[in-house]
């Protein structure tokens, strides 16, 4: 994995990073609680982490193999944390670890290492490393990846030129994330649903080092504001007046990561919840159409929004 080859480590040796999820590192309070317990001086070996600016960004400690475990590296980041902007636990992350008796530093770059980070949970999720006594059994292919859907969703997105920094939220087990793929897109997705995700890294559909586990009410919070060129999310839904509130927080959560002229491409099932998608972007300053998309199946992606901020 990339963690390993920040690190300067051999694919054989064993790394596991403390919190339990990418989501958690954003309060990084069992990285705190681990760290906080290594004595100020002592002689464990560990090997820092700096970024391009030359910040202390993670840390990788060598734990000795026992009689209950093999040898692992125990790896802490404040990467999430730091951004948009430090919050407290990753101030006290950067204190304890400018006190570690750390002798030997390697150099990385933000983007390389939160690359890193999302493979790592990646691959966790498909080792089940993350949930424990699942029985959900892997779909098949054909089940869930349909050519004909595949090829209208392509249709559409030809009559669009999606360009820079690409979001796609609400990704789900990556059906709609195939297509763009296929069309030389590399968007990177997030969902909620980490049983949806793990289908679509299961069939590679989804790529490891971009999807991510995350709540799209909470993207503000792990992006800067005003960070992607494009945001897509197709089939969202299903969208009612009793969880309006919810869709309509995702929407205004999307609009502040979007740049100033980027573009916001959605679909849905029916006209009204697009219509409530279309109001709360408009709140927001995002400036769209909608756009009747029907055909005689009626299945997917029958009504379209695209707009601009």
């Amino acid at each position: 994995m990339l963690i390993h080859d920040i690190f300067r480590l051999t694919a054989e040796e064993n790394v596991y990073f403390v919190e339990e999820s990418y989501a958690s590192l954003k309060n990084n309070a069992l990285s705190l609680h681990y760290l906080e317990k290594i004595p100020r001086g002592a002689q464990e070996e560990i090997i820092g982490l700096r970024d391009e600016n030359g910040d202390v960004t993670g840390v990788a400690v060598y734990n000795q193999e026992t009689e209950d475990s093999p040898a692992f590296w125990a790896i802490f980041t404040c990467l999430i944390s730091s951004k948009p902007a430090q919050n407290e636990n990753c101030r006290k992350f950067l204190k304890i670890a400018g006190n570690l008796n750390i002798k030997t530093f390697r150099q990385t770059s933000s983007r390389e290492l939160n690359d890193a980070v999302i493979e790592y949970y990646s691959h966790a999720l498909l080792d089940r490393q993350l949930c424990e006594n699942c029985r959900i059994s892997k779909e098949p292919y054909e089940m869930v990846y349909i050519e004909s859907r595949n090829a209208r969703l392509k249709d559409l997105v030809n009559k669009y030129k999606l360009r820079g920094d690409i979001l796609e939220i609400c990704c789900g087990n990556g059906m709609s994330t195939l297509p763009l793929h296929e069309l030389g897109y590399a968007p990177l997705a997030v969902d909620n649903d980490k049983c949806q995700i793990c289908q679509g890294l299961e069939h590679n559909v989804l790529d490891l080092k971009r999807t991510i586990v995350l709540d799209a009410t909470r993207l503000s919070q792990f992006f800067t504001e005003k960070s992607f060129d494009t945001i897509v999310g197709f089939m969202l839904g299903m969208i009612y007046s009793y969880n309006r509130e919810l869709w309509e927080r995702i929407m205004e959560e999307s609009a502040k990561i979007l740049k100033p002229g980027g573009m916001i491409l959605l679909t849905v099932y029916k006209k009204e919840e697009i219509e409530i998608l279309g109001k709360a972007l408009e709140k927001c300053g995002v400036k769209g159409n909608i756009i009747d998309n029907t055909d005689s199946k009626g299945i997917y992606d029958q009504w379209v929004y695209i707009g601009n901020k």
